[in-house]
This record gives structure tokens, C-alpha cells and sequence, in this order.
């Protein structure tokens, strides 16, 4: 039996949905981004508007995950790590990739970081869900040869994590989202700044232009869709 590789650049919901399906079919398959900690820190809407559209479990004995529509991206993010590595996806945090280049085997990545693997290592398709993912001060990766790519127009956002007494006075914002913990996340298109004293975090950050897009079942399921769309191709 030969063992189909897979590497999935970006780690976010586009790239758990699309690992999801590629295990289902027994791929081995690897997801390799920059964070130290998958999910960390929060640059996504605490938004999702349909539990049962994901298929993993990411509930928590404390119901840290969220409520109503309020539930926490990171904390989802931490679940599905968990459950994706029990059904055997290799996580490779602190990794950049250098280049990438089509071969006779299939797609010559070059690795770099601090992950279990690095340096050039062959797989048989690489998916890049970098478009789903933002981080400002990381290098970007260097994806040139690619299977397929997930593409999405996306914008400037800012988001402000402040004590519920507060949400009154960020009443013009796109989006209000209530927490379990007792705050709220009010968020803006584009780049905007605030003097309110009460705010505990800013999230800057690159949304999706189509605000149904904002929320974690409709990146979930856009992933296996992704998957679904590689497979039609390669069929």
C-alpha cells in the first residue's frame, strides 16, 4: 500500500476542515505554520453560528469553548488540535516553508524552524490555506509549487476584546459577540483605533470581505470543500 503525503500550509479552520477530509480517505497528512501555539494568540471573530456543522468534538468539560453564538476561536482551535492528533495529523509549529518545487516524486518542500522536521522532504500534495491565516510579523512562507491554493478576498479588521458595560459604546460595530467570561468582542471593518480605557485587547487582523465567512463552521467547511475540489482535480 503506498502511503499518500500530505502537507497543509496555514494552520486555521480552512486547514482543519480540509485535514479532516484527508483523513477520512487515510492520508498521512502534516499541517506546518509559524505559531508557536495553533489558535494563539486570537485574530478571529469568537463567532460560530452553526455547532453542527463541524464534525469534531471540541467541547470542554468547563465550557470554556463559549455560548450561544460566542464561542471562543482559540479555544476551538486548542479541541481540534487535540483531536486531529489523535487521528494521527503531524502538527509542525515554528515552521516556515522556504520553497516548494514540483518533482518527479511529487512537491520538493523545503522546511525551516524549530519543528520535528525540517529541511527538504518530498510529499505527494501540498495545500496552501495561507490566504485563511494572518500573522504580521512572521516571514511569509515561500509556496510556489502548490496543489491547490484556497483563495478569499479579504480586508483590514480590528477587533476589541472590552468588559460587557462597555458595549454600549462600541454600538457602531460590524459584529458584537458576548463570551462565557464575561466579555465582549466588538469588531470593525478596517483599521480603527479607540481611547475607551476598558479595553483589555486589540485584534488586528485580515478578514474575509464576505462577513458570513467570519464564522468558524463556514471556515471548517469551506476546508473540507477545499479537500473535495483537490480531489475532483486530481481524479
Amino acid at each position: 500500500m503506498i502511503l499518500i503525503r500530505i502537507l497543509i500550509v496555514g494552520a486555521g479552520l480552512i486547514a482543519y476542515g480540509c485535514a479532516y477530509e484527508a483523513l477520512k480517505e487515510g492520508f498521512k497528512v502534516h499541517i506546518a505554520d509559524h505559531s508557536t501555539e495553533f489558535g494563539l494568540p486570537n485574530i478571529w471573530p469568537s463567532l460560530l453560528h452553526d455547532r453542527e456543522d463541524i464534525p469534531l468534538n471540541f467541547q470542554t468539560e468547563q465550557g470554556f469553548e463559549g455560548k450561544d453564538t460566542g464561542y471562543r476561536h482559540e479555544w476551538i482551535m486548542k479541541s481540534m488540535n487535540i483531536q486531529l492528533a489523535k487521528r494521527g495529523v503531524i502538527l509542525l509549529n515554528k515552521t516556515r516553508i522556504a520553497s516548494s518545487t514540483k518533482c518527479p516524486e511529487g512537491i520538493l518542500v523545503h522546511l525551516k524552524g524549530a519543528s520535528q522536521m525540517e529541511g527538504e522532504h518530498v510529499f505527494d500534495i501540498v495545500v496552501d490555506t495561507t490566504n485563511d491565516t494572518w500573522i504580521p510579523w512572521a516571514k511569509h512562507h515561500n509556496l510556489i509549487d502548490v496543489s491547490i491554493r484556497y483563495d478569499v478576498e479579504r480586508e483590514f479588521a480590528t477587533g476589541f476584546l472590552h468588559i460587557d458595560t462597555e458595549t454600549d459604546n462600541f454600538s457602531d460595530a460590524e459584529l458584537q459577540l458576548e463570551r462565557y467570561d464575561g466579555l465582549t468582542e466588538s469588531w470593525y471593518r478596517g483599521q480603527k483605533e479607540s481611547s475607551n480605557t476598558k479595553i483589555l485587547e486589540i485584534m488586528p487582523t485580515k478578514l474575509p470581505v464576505k462577513q458570513e465567512k467570519w464564522s468558524c463552521d463556514q471556515r471548517f467547511s469551506s476546508g473540507m470543500s477545499l479537500w473535495k475540489e483537490l480531489m475532483e482535480i486530481e481524479l
